[in-house]
């Protein structure tokens, strides 16, 4: 075999070996992106469940805010007021029909739903304290508490002759802290701390 001869023997047996050798690489290559795939597709995958879950999550805790929000709001409707004329004096009965404690009830306004002279209100200064009171720091579930007000003119004078109807409204805090006001014949509503005990 001549010089020529085993140099081009040579040369082909270095490229098939390269050949092989590229072969090989593109397939090695090709299993790591085929690998690669299949990791980003799980990733993609995972990826997903966790979104899912946060996103089942983030409803539950929003389902339960909104459960928690209605339960406060019928108990908050639960605390009652009730009207009635008393001699020239407006009898206001404020009742706790709901299963918690409210505190720091206090009766805030008194107006008259009608034309007359009546321009503010006042407890009635004939009675005794228990029912000249405007404000309770405590009201447990199933009791009530009465006060007697007086309806005043321009002047301050008393007038004895009552509205037919009257807006009495009261605010208080629930057991939870948050503070609500009621109004006669309307729904409670959730309203900020008065300024006095923010």
């Amino acid at each position: 075999m001549d010089t020529e001869t085993g140099i081009a023997l040579a040369a082909v047996v270095i490229s098939a070996a390269a050949a092989f050798v590229s072969i090989h690489q593109a397939k090695t290559a090709k299993s790591s992106a085929d690998a690669a795939k299949e990791q980003l597709a799980a990733a993609k995958e995972a990826n997903q469940l966790t979104r899912q879950q946060m996103d089942r999550q983030t409803a539950k805790e929003q389902q339960e805010a909104a459960e928690t929000e209605q339960s406060a709001q019928r108990e908050a409707e639960k605390v009652q007021i009730a009207l009635t004329n008393n001699g020239g004096s407006l009898a206001v009965r404020i009742t706790n029909d709901s299963l918690r404690t409210v505190t720091d009830l206090q009766l805030t306004d008194v107006t008259p739903e009608e034309v007359g002279p009546w321009r503010s209100w006042k407890p009635n200064p004939n009675v005794g304290r228990s029912l000249s009171t405007t404000s309770w720091s405590l009201l447990h579930p199933g009791t009530d508490v009465t006060v007697a007000l007086w309806l005043l003119d321009e002047n301050g004078a008393h007038v004895p002759r009552l509205p037919s109807k009257a807006a009495v409204k009261i605010h208080f805090r629930d057991s939870d802290g948050q503070w609500w006001a009621a109004v006669t014949g309307r729904t409670a509503t959730r309203i900020d701390p008065p300024p006095s005990t923010a």
